[in-house]
């Protein structure tokens, strides 16, 4: 996994991962609100997808494990240089908390704190061992501080340099532009929709392997305002996700994008069983793979579709 390095708005990133969950969030009755602290830049040096990843895993997780109250995010910043910050965020929640005992395998990849949680909840977070591995990648680190019954507050740190100027609306229609058109001497835009945290990792591992970047959606809701934000090439898309399912999703998608703004949607189905092309087809899938996938049928399916 590399990271981009171009110059962005810092505070456009994060009102685009606010973007993301804000359905969920209005869904369950919660509060959300952001502050920039003073003195934070404008605009930063850095890859802004895999900040957004990183800060919208965080707010997804505390929105699971919330059901009533807020959800607050705050941004900092220290300088380490005459150009370079640390940027500090910290998204804290008034969930149901986590054991003291637990917090230290929270970010171990394939730990789940409890069983019973998992059943209630449907998983024990979105991808904070992605998270984590994200962050150090920006060379930041992430921990949390919680109380049980009370909430958490997850924080994560950066290091960036500060851009010269904030980058120009033109140049950002620009890109935008070019997002819009597809153009495939780019490189492919593929967005992953699973809840399951474990399989998250699995298949990001799993493209990162053959070479792709992938951004990641929890459930169907967040895969529609995802593509509010950015079109892409093709998603890989479980067929099992709460709040909306795969199926009601690609049908949405069929429906509200122009035909020249449409992913390729291949399904990802728990078994291979006679009839599940069939249906993921009347759906307007592209194609399906079964779990668990293999490399190479991954591999095959990708280099065909896109």
């Amino acid at each position: 996994m590399e990271l981009e390095s171009v110059p962005f708005d810092l505070e456009m990133c994060i009102k685009e991962a606010l973007n993301l969950v804000q359905p969920i969030v209005s869904k369950k009755g919660l509060n959300m609100t952001y502050i920039i602290a003073e003195g934070t830049p404008q605009a930063i040096i850095g890859d802004p997808t895999r900040l957004k990843q990183a800060l919208t895993n965080l707010l997804s997780n505390a929105i699971k494990f919330t059901d009533k109250g807020a959800i607050s995010v705050s941004i900092s910043s220290d300088k380490l240089s005459d150009k370079s910050r640390e940027i500090c965020f910290s998204v804290k929640d008034t969930g149901i908390g986590i054991p003291e005992e637990k917090m230290s395998r929270l970010f171990q990849s394939f730990t789940q704190i409890d069983s019973s949680t998992t059943r209630r909840y449907g998983g024990t977070g979105l991808g904070l061992a992605i998270t984590k591995k994200l962050v150090e990648m920006m060379g930041g680190n992430i921990w949390v501080e919680s109380q049980l019954g009370t909430g958490s507050i997850f924080c994560f740190t950066i290091q960036a340099d500060e851009a010269l100027i904030k980058p120009a609306n033109g140049k950002a229609k620009s890109i935008q532009e070019s997002n819009n058109s597809k153009d495939r001497n780019h490189v492919p835009r593929i967005l992953l929709a699973e809840d399951n945290p474990i399989n998250q990792i699995v298949i990001m591992k799993m493209l990162d392997k053959l070479g792709y970047h992938a951004d990641v959606a929890a459930n169907g809701i967040e895969v529609l305002h995802s593509m509010d934000l950015q079109l892409y090439d093709l998603i890989l898309m479980d067929v099992q996700m709460p709040e909306m399912d795969g199926f009601e999703t690609a049908r949405t998608i069929r429906t509200r994008w122009p035909l020249e703004d449409q992913p390729k949607i291949i399904a990802i189905t728990a078994y291979a069983l006679k009839g599940d092309r069939e249906r993921c087809l009347a759906a307007g899938m592209d194609d399906y793979i079964s779990k668990p996938l293999k490399l190479n049928e991954l591999r095959t399916i990708l280099e065909y579709y896109i």
